[in-house]
């Protein structure tokens, strides 16, 4: 069932990247984010109702949640402002090195250390980074770094979310990432706004 779940999961993102594909030379990013944010509250909020109950909102985590929910604005953010400016496949396949960059930080985050046939690997994955990013020919793509920040600032959540796991179910954590969507794609528009 757990396969099942992650199977239907990573489809529902996969049409989510693209949906905002499609509609991100008509629309803000903000708004995208804002609307999605909007959509997705009373379904989160009743998922944490029925796992845990809404007491669960206000524990002890509340610093780190929102943290980690900067960390996923940041990196959402990121990766669909790659969106317009290169073909979504190769955006896409930019951010699949999420792993590479928990390997890398697993030791520094987690104390977990890993050996060399895991190192050799990263390198490896790494090269064929930048063989993909093409650096230094007429080719390279800048926005291909929104899309390795994307991946970087997600591998962060992603041991965030090791450690957070411990004290607070999943429902929390998505509820938590949700505000700060909603709240970093307001504050964001209300600056640019301002700015422009």
């Amino acid at each position: 069932r757990g396969i099942l779940y992650l199977c239907l999961g990573v489809f529902v993102f996969s049409l989510q990247d693209a949906i905002i594909k499609q509609v991100s030379g008509a629309y803000p990013l903000t708004q995208v984010v804002v609307i999605r944010s909007l959509v997705a509250f009373p379904i989160l909020l009743a998922l944490v109702m029925r796992e845990v109950g809404w007491r669960a909102l206000f524990g002890n985590d509340l610093g780190a949640l929102m943290l980690r929910a900067l960390i996923m604005f940041v990196s959402y953010t990121a990766y669909y402002m790659a969106f317009p400016a290169m073909p979504l496949a190769d955006a896409v396949a930019l951010y699949f090195t999420v792993p590479l960059f928990v390997i890398a930080l697993a030791g520094p985050f987690l104390g977990e250390h890993s050996g060399w046939r895991v190192w050799a690997a990263v390198l490896l994955g790494f090269m064929g980074v930048m063989v993909m990013l093409q650096p230094g020919t007429g080719l390279f793509e800048p926005a291909a770094l929104l899309s390795l920040l994307s991946a970087c600032m997600y591998g962060v959540s992603m041991l965030m979310a090791r450690k957070l796991g411990s004290t607070q179910p999943a429902s929390v954590l998505s509820f938590y990432q949700n505000v700060g969507f909603f709240v970093g794609a307001v504050m964001t528009a209300l600056a640019l706004s301002v700015l422009g």
